[in-house]
């Protein structure tokens, strides 16, 4: 008879039943072994598990704070493959936070500086931007989809950040400003400027970019700003953008001017923080932002953002060269807009210097 390790008989059998010296030769089964054989079983599910949670963690905890699911808006919807960790991400809604109607807006001017402006804001960690120019106010279609349509378009934001959405095109709105004042009185709005003429040069140059990407034509920059007598062509809608004094004095009818806020975008460009912390301050938000978030970026030629964990500069496309165009015609402009720049100075209360030639 066989003998075991510690002088013991080994007694085999090829039942399953229980035996007291049942051993693993031959196909037996030890008693012993049971619950190593049960672990065996149960730990592939245990790890399987202890994966799952963790990337559940992952996801569902971003800034170390619990979050919740928010169904995604029908605009977002799509099949399994389009669905990216960004999108997945925009559709977690940390505890405690909420879509809310925006407190702030950048109204306009385009080309002045208004993306620029928007994710300078954004270095602070009371703003939430919404990235996308919503057009809520200006386009009837959208406007009549109502307020809680605009709202659940809106970033998730917590009760002490500010929310910013920003249209350029709600400035020369005749519909927006009476539209907003209808959401909120006492909404905050922020407008950027730029010396007209340079403005609408840097109008032309985006539409030359696009025409000419499109295999377009497009015409000489003299072309669409004078008419074939040599006047300014009033009807270009660049040259009727830079009229500042026409469109402000609508915002000024439903908004006290101690509610608009006007950034000199030209200053933006050369010393952004000096205009930022005017803004920070207008929203009445701590003075997070400072001159070490902006750092100039020698190849680009601008200012670049930066802060304790990211680093950025605009896209290629924000500050294009301008063509060259001929002097004359540039005094020829300025000399236009001359009254129209006078009467906004005297509205807004604030003398900007632009040239007069």
């Amino acid at each position: 008879m066989p003998w075991g390790s510690e002088g013991q008989p080994l007694a085999w059998s090829d039942t399953l039943e229980p035996h007291p010296a049942r051993g693993r030769l031959m196909g037996g089964r030890c008693e012993g072994t049971s619950a190593v054989s049960s672990l065996r079983r149960v730990a592939p599910l245990v790890i399987l598990a202890s994966f799952f949670v963790c990337l559940v963690l992952y996801y569902v905890s971003p800034m170390g704070a619990p979050a919740v699911y928010a169904p995604p808006l029908a605009s977002e919807s799509g099949g399994f493959a389009s669905v990216t960790t960004e999108a997945y991400r925009k559709r977690l809604r940390v505890r405690g936070t909420q879509r809310r109607l925006p407190q702030a807006l950048i109204i306009g001017v385009r080309k002045c500086g208004t993306r620029a402006l928007l994710e300078m804001l954004n270095l602070h960690p009371h703003v939430q931007k919404n990235g996308m120019e919503m057009h809520f106010f200006d386009d009837d279609e959208r406007y009549a989809n109502g307020l809680e349509w605009y709202r659940k378009r809106m970033p998730y934001s917590f009760d002490n950040q500010v929310t910013i959405e920003k249209t350029p095109s709600y400035f020369i709105s005749r519909e927006a400003p009476a539209r907003i004042r209808a959401m909120n009185r006492t909404v905050k709005l922020l407008l950027i400027v730029r010396e007209p003429a340079t403005r609408v040069l840097s109008d032309y140059a985006q539409i030359m970019e696009t025409k000419l990407r499109k295999g377009r034509q497009v015409a000489p920059f003299h072309k669409k700003v004078l008419t074939a007598d040599g006047e300014i062509n009033d009807g270009f809608k660049a040259i009727q953008i830079s009229q500042y004094a026409v469109h402000v004095l609508r915002w000024l009818r439903e908004f006290p001017r101690e509610q608009i806020h006007i950034i000199d975008g030209d200053n933006l460009i050369v010393d952004p923080y000096t205009e930022i912390d005017k803004v920070q301050r207008f929203l009445g938000l701590p003075r997070h932002i400072r001159p070490d978030n902006f750092y100039f970026n020698e190849t680009k030629g601008f200012y670049c953002m930066r802060n304790e964990t990211f680093q950025k500069c605009l896209a290629d496309a924000k500050g294009r060269p301008h063509p060259k165009v001929d002097p004359a015609v540039m005094s020829h402009l300025r000399k236009f807009f001359t009254p129209f720049n006078e009467q906004f100075y005297e509205m807004v209360g604030r003398n900007f210097g632009w040239p007069t030639s």
